[in-house]
């Protein structure tokens, strides 16, 4: 990933008033995602960003809240191969099963993919 950006303050364990938040959106025609936590009960903030696919903890957490979508890959309905193994970084072992079955996408993902760019 060429560009991170994180904000930590060290804090205890989690408790029941810790806040996380994930989401991924488009902006200027490119991919990103944020992730912050916080708590009001101990001096707690943590932010993370980043363009591209979320590191897979938090894409894990987005897709486990805002469910998954399955495209298809390639042909003439599916999304490009070479699209897919440049924004997912996919081996041609995973392009393959994906060509098979789909590649599980997150709405916003999908939104990515299978948008026409002006």
């Amino acid at each position: 990933m060429a560009e991170q950006q994180m904000y930590l303050v060290a804090h205890c364990e989690p408790c029941e008033e810790c806040v996380r938040e994930e989401w991924q959106f488009i902006r200027d025609g490119e991919l990103r995602w944020e992730a912050y936590e916080s708590c009001t009960r101990y001096p707690f903030q943590a932010c993370e960003r980043g363009p591209g696919i979320p590191p897979p903890p938090i894409r894990e957490r987005i897709l486990a809240r805002e469910g998954t979508v399955r495209l298809p890959v390639g042909g003439p309905d599916g999304v490009p191969i070479a699209l897919l193994r440049r924004v997912y970084g996919l081996s041609i072992a995973e392009v393959v099963a994906a060509r098979a079955e789909g590649y599980r996408a997150t709405p916003v993902e999908a939104r990515y993919l299978t948008d026409p760019a002006p």
